[in-house]
């Protein structure tokens, strides 16, 4: 736990803390701007944050930079100096050596929260440290760490501090390592080393598969038999090349017959102009010309659209010709090396090494198809186990954080106080004040949630500002000192006019005291928010 802070620039030096209550304790007057909050910005200061500097940079410019001395006891004392003017770094005064903020928190890490806690100090507490400079004290958005803060950010914060996170993790680990393959197969893809193919092309292939591999072995059986066979594979192929050049041949013909059709339909789809009807209004004065020049627009109109259908028809008969042109050429290639061989062995021996180079990339296509379908299987499997998790554990917080709020607004209360409800969905989350919306209540509500994440948490500590109190009434704010001096857990506080309050809730103030400031005892000594003339 903290145990003291020193600092030359404090009236009070050291500061003290103990187990449960710390309480900065104002006047009675309520007399503000005497450096209350600031006291506990220096306490979020000794634990690692790095706000003073900047939201309390009214005191630096008016007392000058310094030096703060920080002492934790664990197992056993811990102590380190910072500076307002160096925040980045932490002495260790027991390894004499200067080192890192984030050396420096990490140490607290490991001191406050156990292992398998995926967090951060830092993010662990930051939330719950409610102080004015830090103006995180919204009732209505209480588990923002800042304002408009991401759900995603929040719902992963509250899942690590409840120690829930470690399912996701390991789910998100294996999708990550399922991406990273995923990524790896596109990248293959992406160069050009393996073709892209889609589902139809990997069905197709395996028909081509099959057929080259019955091919190939039939080849290497005639090689192993006598010349014979190897003339009567060969003539085998020779009418099987022939028979499938003579189809697309016919094919060809039909589409050629197609495309004259088309063609003759598009010289004679001429569109008639208005001089047409001239002759038509000379000799018939009395025909309605207009309904003649909605006909004429009409014939355009249906026209125009045969023109599109037909020029549209036109290029897919062309393509389909262009490819039968290609196929056609490969089959003559194909012949030509039949005829050209003089040892038919040799012909063999060259089908062979391409049905060979043509079937393994075929198979290779069709197993990155295959592993690129596994893995985005994979990854959507994930991705729903990832979202059934965070949902299983999102509602037993939820229900935690709902029991836990009911138990301390009923001891705050001792009535039938509307309770508060917080609701965690999947697009962000709502805190409901039900009916009783005034502002001390609602300060009293996100109060018993913070007192929730204490209890049943690892949370190892709060800091709430007077101002958290200002609009409770007596016997709620009474009955809130008794919560906190009921806990082990640090609990850091700044009140006034503690006069007010039955004695036993003054005494419990009074011994939970580690500083007592009024106009009269400023905590850093000097005066500066009155207007000097």
């Amino acid at each position: 736990m903290l145990k003291s802070i020193s600092c030359e620039a404090i009236v009070k030096t050291p500061i003290t803390f103990g187990e449960g209550l710390n309480s900065v304790v104002g006047a009675d007057d309520a007399q503000n701007s005497i450096g209350k909050s600031s006291v506990l910005m220096l306490i979020d200061f000794a634990f690692g944050g790095n706000d003073f500097p900047v939201k309390c940079d009214d005191v630096t410019r008016n007392v000058g930079d310094f030096k703060v001395g920080i002492e934790f006891e664990f197992d056993k004392k811990h102590s380190f100096i910072r500076d307002t003017s160096k925040p980045d770094s932490v002495y260790f005064v027991e390894d004499q050596e200067m080192k890192t903020l984030k050396y420096f928190t990490s140490f607290l890490k490991e001191k406050y929260l156990p292992d398998e806690l995926d967090i951060s100090f830092r993010e662990c507490v930051s939330g719950f440290f409610r102080i004015y400079q830090r103006n995180n004290y919204d009732d209505k958005r209480p588990l923002d760490i800042v304002k408009k803060d991401n759900w995603d950010s929040i719902r992963k914060r509250i899942l690590k501090i409840y120690g829930e996170y470690w399912k996701i993790s390991n789910l998100e680990s294996e999708k990550s390592e399922k991406t990273k393959r995923s990524s790896d197969i596109k990248g293959t893809f992406g160069s050009g080393a393996v073709r892209k193919i889609t589902k139809t092309q990997y069905t197709k292939n395996n028909a081509y598969i099959d057929h080259m591999t019955s091919e190939i072995e039939a080849i290497k059986h005639s090689l192993r038999k006598n010349v014979t066979d190897i003339k009567s594979l060969i003539n085998d192929r020779n009418i099987s090349l022939k028979k499938e050049k003579d189809e697309l041949l016919e094919k060809r013909n039909s589409l050629s017959v197609q495309l004259a059709r088309i063609d003759s339909n598009l010289n004679g789809s001429k569109i008639r102009k208005s001089k047409s009807f001239q002759v038509v209004t000379e000799f018939f004065p009395d025909i309605d010309s207009e309904r003649l020049e909605r006909v004429e627009e009409f014939h355009k109109g249906i026209t125009k659209i045969l023109k599109n259908h037909l020029n549209a028809e036109k290029k897919l008969i062309l393509e389909s010709i262009s490819a039968a042109d290609s196929d056609i050429e490969r089959l003559d290639k194909e012949l030509l090396k039949i005829v050209d061989s003089k040892e038919e062995s040799v012909y063999l021996l060259e089908r062979l090494m391409e049905l060979d180079r043509s079937n393994r990339e075929l198979i290779t296509q069709n197993e990155y198809w295959s592993r690129a379908d596994k893995v985005k299987e994979e990854i959507r499997q994930i991705k729903e186990e990832i979202n059934k998790a965070i949902e299983s554990s999102i509602s037993k917080i939820e229900q935690s954080l709902n029991s836990g709020m009911k138990v301390y607004i009923e001891r705050i209360y001792h009535d039938k106080a509307i309770l508060p409800t917080l609701s965690l969905d999947s697009t962000d989350y709502k805190f409901s004040h039900g009916d009783d919306r005034g502002t001390g209540k609602g300060f009293a509500n996100m109060i018993a949630l913070d007192l929730t994440f204490l209890e049943k948490t690892h949370l190892p500590c709060i800091i709430h500002d007077s101002l958290l109190f200002k609009n409770l009434d007596i016997p709620a704010v009474e009955s809130l000192i008794e919560i906190y001096s009921g806990f082990k857990k640090q609990i850091f506080i700044s009140i006034d006019e503690v006069s007010k309050y039955r004695e036993e809730v003054r005494d419990l103030i009074q011994s939970s005291e580690f500083i007592k400031l009024d106009k009269e005892k400023l905590a850093f000594k000097v005066k500066w928010k009155s207007r000097q003339d």
